[in-house]
């Protein structure tokens, strides 16, 4: 068993269609397939492969979701990535996108057992989507392995979800991730094992008079394909140590500009491609979605995770409410992003 495994063009995509569209309503009726009806007439969002056959549920169900939080009180409080409208525009003059990752929070759901020796594996792949439109720069990625303490030994008990987080930006040595064109491909995994002997070796965690480290990351900024491998050979150590995968990962394709979606689909509404913006998103996997898609909620960074809006602090501070999250596991990350113009030309001249 190899639970990292970088499959680079077997995409995920989400497809919204409108309430009325009579092509999909046989898809929507089959509880069998990855086919959602989304809330309040905002249609129906179809999971396909990237030769549009539409995935199972059972295929879909530990595949990692984008949703991104609402930056509104009122209204939908989470949206699907093939709802997101992308806010940065994009044009000839920056028609790339600088992107940074805070990972601010990753909860796990009461239902996953966590005793002294658990321990978890992450991995992000960000890059540039071969499809984009700026063919000037070699197809690589910003890789992103974490390692997940999720034991707290002083405590005797879990870690809390605002214990597990990380700035990706500082992995990277503060550079930001860099996305030509604005069309970015975007992998998540996450493993679930025992502590290996090299694990602390790899991750290194440190304990302090101040506090408890849980999370350690190494950045390995803008590697091609063959070098992801490479990593994943040395992450699949893990095949020793009881691994369970929570979140498995096919690529999912994000148009991070409204330029980046135009020159995707070249305007054709037909043409169906998820989005992401600056702000706050959810990944969760795919058995989760209804759960995300209905919920009407707030995320409290003090505590690391989503709360129903009807809620009040005294309720959250005490505990004393129904958490329909609390069999959920997902994470939350802040997304910085700015449009550029990346130059992939080098003179030794002096102009």
């Amino acid at each position: 068993m190899k639970p990292f495994n970088f499959k680079e063009k077997d995409i995920l995509v989400p497809e919204l269609y409108p309430e009325t569209d009579a092509s999909i309503a046989n898809a929507v009726e089959n509880p069998g397939l990855a086919v959602y009806k989304l809330p309040k007439n905002r249609g129906s969002v179809i999971f396909t492969k990237e030769d549009s056959t539409i995935l199972s549920e059972k295929e879909l169900s530990n595949q990692f979701i984008v949703f991104q939080l609402s930056d509104k009180a009122d209204g939908a409080a989470i949206f699907e990535s093939s709802e997101v409208t992308p806010t940065i525009e994009g044009n000839r003059e920056a028609p790339d996108v600088l992107m940074n990752l805070d990972m601010q929070s990753f909860h796990i759901g009461d239902d996953i057992k966590v005793d002294k020796n658990t321990r978890a594996t992450m991995r992000i792949n960000i890059g540039q989507d071969e499809s984009t439109a700026n063919s000037n720069f070699d197809i690589v990625f910003w890789s992103i392995a974490a390692g997940l303490d999720l034991y707290n030994n002083e405590k005797k008990e879990p870690v809390t979800p605002k214990d597990l987080k990380a700035d990706f930006k500082q992995a990277f040595g503060n550079r930001p991730i860099e996305i030509p064109g604005g069309l970015a491909k975007m992998t998540f995994e996450v493993v679930k094992h025992e502590e290996p002997k090299w694990w602390q070796r790899i991750f290194n965690f440190f304990q302090s008079k101040t506090g408890r480290v849980f999370t350690s990351t190494i950045g390995f900024p803008a590697i091609t394909h063959s070098a992801i491998n490479l990593i994943d050979e040395l992450l699949n150590k893990l095949d020793k140590s009881s691994p369970e995968v929570l979140f498995k990962s096919r690529p999912l394709r994000l148009a991070l500009s409204q330029k980046a979606k135009n020159d995707y689909t070249g305007g054709n509404e037909r043409i169906k491609i998820g989005a992401l913006s600056p702000g706050f998103c959810v990944l969760a996997r795919g058995k989760d979605f209804m759960k995300f898609i209905n919920a009407d909620a707030f995320y409290y960074p003090t505590y690391g995770k989503l709360v129903p809006a009807s809620v009040s602090n005294a309720d959250l501070v005490s505990g004393n409410y129904e958490d329909p999250f609390k069999n959920v596991t997902y994470a939350i990350f802040r997304v910085g992003m700015q449009a550029a113009k990346l130059d992939p030309t080098f003179s030794f001249g002096s102009e």
